[in-house]
């Protein structure tokens, strides 16, 4: 028997830590035998080629309000998806518009993955009240509005004038069996034979919010009274900007950008410590991923999401945002005491895909669906 629902998820493209969400909330509903599309505007990004096979790709232009409107109108016209999540202001506007022509039985939801009050600041003030207007009149006329944690929550209720009562936080599915697989791949890396120093990891978008100068600060600190390297992967505008700060440090021998790679999780596994350093984070999924193999993780207690995914410091040391003493003595500390692997693992399980999409599926209206039916 085969499910006859189908489920719609929209994305601008399939990159960073909302395409990696995106990658493993279709493949958990695929696998429970729910039809998946995915809508996107231009089909690229780095995790097109991992979705799961069934889940069916659409182009969806939707870049200027008209023509998107009639695109996601056509959309819906023809498939009468059971629901739709969208994951920002212009598909959310797209698609009420369109369902309010075409299928008013198609449910919207929209996901809330930043921390608003931080990301809005880059907005000129016309631009950022133009934003929260939208968000106000916009939101409230979804079936549902999901922030990726608690504290997302919170800040958007402050921010806008959003009660919580329309608001369901859901984590993100993070811990996936396609993380599992690629962990145990091999690394080729010389640092990550097994007999080396230590390595305290970071993986990021190389980027201002994530706060990568402060992390080089702390390991120069920890360096001076323990061996141990430190690697950095990711991409971003900030790259020049650390490679020069790397190329000052009495330690650049032992620090490492390695750019972008498409499996992190192999790093991760063969690490000795993992450290997040942002200045705010919406959830924080490279913190999960970590704990998931077995890594003991550090991080700044920035908004939001490091100290619900580490329940308050009892899963790994949380220090003040931009302090690079503090971030050094919790990376001392899980260096010279880290918590066992199979704690970590454990707690990560609260992440698991299939679990986040179950809670997924009971706000959409179909939990009581039956699973695995395809």
């Amino acid at each position: 028997m085969t499910c006859t629902h189908l489920i719609a998820l929209t994305t601008p493209a399939l990159d960073g830590g909302i395409g990696r969400n995106i990658l493993n909330l279709a493949g958990a509903l695929c696998g429970m035998g729910y039809k998946v599309h995915l809508l996107i505007d231009k089909p690229k990004g780095p995790y097109l080629e991992q979705l799961h096979p069934s889940v069916k790709v659409v182009p969806l232009p939707t870049s200027h309000p008209f023509t998107g409107t009639l695109a996601m109108g056509r959309y819906l016209w023809r498939h009468r998806p059971d629901a739709v999540l969208t994951p920002n202001v212009r598909h959310t506007a797209l698609a009420l518009n369109a369902r309010r022509i075409t299928a008013p039985a198609t449910r919207i939801y929209v996901n809330i993955h930043n921390t608003y009050s931080k990301t809005f600041q880059n907005l000129s003030p016309q631009k950022k009240a133009k934003r929260l207007k939208k968000i106000n009149t916009l939101y409230p006329r979804c079936d549902g509005i999901i922030p990726v944690s608690q504290g997302v929550a919170e800040d958007l209720c402050r921010f806008t004038n959003l009660s919580p009562a329309l608001l369901t936080p859901i984590y993100n599915p993070v811990v996936s069996e396609r993380l599992e697989r690629l962990a145990v791949e091999p690394v080729t890396h010389p640092w990550f034979r097994g007999d080396e120093p230590p390595i305290i990891l970071s993986v990021s978008r190389l980027e201002k919010a994530k706060n990568l100068t402060l992390l080089i600060e702390a390991y120069e600190k920890v360096r001076k009274q323990l061996h141990c390297r430190l690697a950095i992967i990711g991409s971003g505008s900030q790259h020049a900007l650390l490679e020069a700060k790397v190329e000052r440090s009495p330690y650049r021998e032992e620090i490492t950008l390695l750019g972008h790679q498409s499996n992190p999780y192999k790093y991760m596994k063969r690490s000795s410590l993992f450290v997040l350093s942002s200045l705010w984070e919406g959830f924080g999924n490279v913190l999960v991923e970590a704990m998931a193999v077995g890594t003991p993780v550090v991080s700044t207690d920035c908004p939001h999401g490091p100290r619900e995914i580490l329940e308050n410091g009892r899963l790994g040391p949380l220090v003040p945002v931009g302090d690079s003493e503090a971030l050094a003595n919790g990376i001392r500390q899980a260096l010279l005491s880290p918590l066992p692997a199979p704690t970590l693992k454990r707690s990560a399980e609260r992440f698991r895909d299939t679990l986040i999409t179950k809670r997924y599926l009971q706000l959409f209206g179909l939990s009581n669906e039956r699973e695995n039916v395809a």
